[in-house]
């Protein structure tokens, strides 16, 4: 074996072995946009402590908008992206100014359709009645990384889904508090 290719080899294996390295303190289980970020960005390990928790957060809203059945493929989508990019905002805020540019450029990707599964492409089982409804409301307003204009947008939305599903079987009751809280919602 050459020096040259001996060289090459070492290289690496020293770089697949770092890039496998366990950042002490992170929550057991797969990260794997986590693990992408660090690897894409050279995030250290006191970043990828602080980014982890952002990326769960947005996981809490992105899984019950995927047991949500009541809203369009399109919608699921359009507020997909608008979780992502806004969890892409509160990750940036962590990163140098170099991995900013990097972050940047990913938001560009994100923004335009790219960066990972569209919503609902998973098969998950759909949440009944109006369950799928207030824990999608609840994750919503709870999710830190949203404006308060990402927020009334989207619950509008959800809301309104909701409401006209048929399959949903809605107490006169249910149409009512519904109603009410689209209307204020469009105020």
């Amino acid at each position: 074996m050459n020096v040259y290719r001996f060289t090459v080899i070492s290289v690496f294996c020293a770089a697949a072995a770092s890039a496998q390295q366990v950042c002490a303190g992170l929550p057991p289980g797969k990260h794997s946009l986590l693990e992408r970020m660090t690897a894409e960005f050279g995030l250290t390990c006191e970043q990828q402590l602080k980014v982890e928790p952002l990326l769960h957060d947005e996981e809490s809203v992105t899984k019950p908008l995927l047991k949500f059945s009541s809203i369009s493929l399109e919608q699921r989508q359009e507020i997909m992206l608008t979780i992502k990019l806004a969890a892409r905002r509160q990750v940036r805020t962590v990163l140098t100014a170099e991995q900013q540019k990097g972050m940047d450029k990913e938001v560009e990707n994100v923004s335009k359709g790219g960066g990972g599964k569209k919503g609902g492409a998973n098969k998950v089982e759909a949440a009944p009645g109006l369950e799928g409804e207030e824990t999608l409301s609840k994750a919503i307003v709870n999710y830190a990384a949203l404006t308060p204009e990402e927020k009334k947008a989207m619950l509008l939305k959800v809301k309104q889904a909701a409401r006209n599903d048929s399959a949903l079987q809605l107490t006169s009751e249910q149409q009512k508090k519904l109603d009410a809280e689209i209307a204020e919602l469009k105020n």
